[in-house]
């Protein structure tokens, strides 16, 4: 009988870690997108000229 009750308990403490709130794909996806910086492009622009 413990051990159902064990597992009776683990069933339900399982159920307070699912989100009340659906986020979309969408919306987690574009957490985890790298934003493209000076460079990325493939046009990295020429070194700033020397001081004399």
């Amino acid at each position: 009988m413990k051990k159902i009750m064990i597992a009776v308990m683990a069933l339900v403490f399982n159920t307070f870690l699912f989100s009340c709130t659906s986020d979309s794909i969408a919306d987690t996806d574009t957490l985890y997108e790298t934003q493209a910086t000076e460079g990325d492009d493939g046009d990295v622009p020429p070194p700033p000229p020397p001081e004399n």
